[in-house]
């Protein structure tokens, strides 16, 4: 009798430790792919918008701002990013809990999602509700997601580095500027607060692409155990590329910036 419990000890303890990692029908791979990891990557690469800029930064010409995301592209590596997110989604979810990831994003309403945060239109069909003003909801949906996070972070790391630079430099006229040296905090205290905005913004209005039900839906997902731990992984990654990227942009930078000036001088 005695060997008896302690063999269904075994087997309980045995079921108890599967049903914590993942199973064998738990595809991290299918994950990553299905909840848009492509879409979130292609943001880092390219997190500045290449319209001209209002206020101070107006006089910085569109070719420099295709300059600061190209060498921010250099520093993102999509491959690290998998793997590392990889490891994170292994070590934080169980199987069941990725077999609900990837449920969601492989629904009706998960496709949706992928295709807004990609930039793209939803075909919601005849007789859906579009909300496009909702704030509360928008703004529940992005901050439960994360998304946008991490691109905002790139952007003023980047922008703060190549503005300081420019400046050092006197390159694109900047030096023609009255107080031109002011002009860094200027950006540091107003224009990246403006810039973290019309980023979070972008997030909200691509959200609002979605039908009311497609938000609730999505709101229910990221609120839900699964989809807090995705979530908490995908951000902990992408914030912590965008960091890493950040701290070797100033170097780059400068060399890209002085090769423009020379080239124009």
């Amino acid at each position: 009798m005695k060997s008896y419990r302690l063999a269904l000890l075994a087997i309980t303890l045995s079921l108890a430790a599967c049903s914590s990692m993942p199973g064998k029908n738990a595809d991290i791979d299918a994950v990553m792919t299905a909840s848009g990891l492509d879409a979130q990557i292609a943001q880092l690469n390219t997190p500045l918008a290449t319209d001209k800029m209002d206020g101070p930064l107006a006089m910085i010409p569109d070719e420099w701002i295709s300059m600061v995301n190209s060498t921010i592209a250099e520093n993102v590596k999509p491959d690290e990013i998998r793997s590392k997110l990889r490891s994170e989604l292994q070590k934080g979810l169980s199987g069941p809990e990725l077999n609900a990831v990837q449920a969601f994003y492989e629904s009706e309403a998960g496709k949706h999602v992928v295709a807004v945060e990609s930039g793209k239109s939803v075909d919601h069909g005849a007789g859906m509700q579009i909300v496009n003003n909702d704030r509360s909801t928008l703004e529940a949906l992005a901050n439960a997601t994360g998304y946008g996070k991490a691109v905002s972070q790139l952007a003023q790391h980047g922008l703060n580095d190549a503005v300081d630079v420019a400046v050092k430099n006197g390159c694109f006229g900047l030096d023609q500027y009255p107080f031109a040296s002011m002009l860094v905090g200027v950006i540091k205290k107003t224009q990246l607060a403006a810039l973290r905005e019309s980023v979070n913004g972008m997030v909200r209005q691509r959200y609002s692409r979605l039908s009311s039900d497609d938000q609730a839906d999505y709101l229910k997902f990221a609120q839900s155990t699964a989809g807090q731990k995705f979530f908490t992984a995908r951000s902990n990654v992408m914030l912590d590329t965008a960091q890493r990227a950040g701290d070797k942009l100033n170097t780059q930078l400068g060399d890209e910036v002085k090769k423009i000036c020379k080239a124009k001088a």
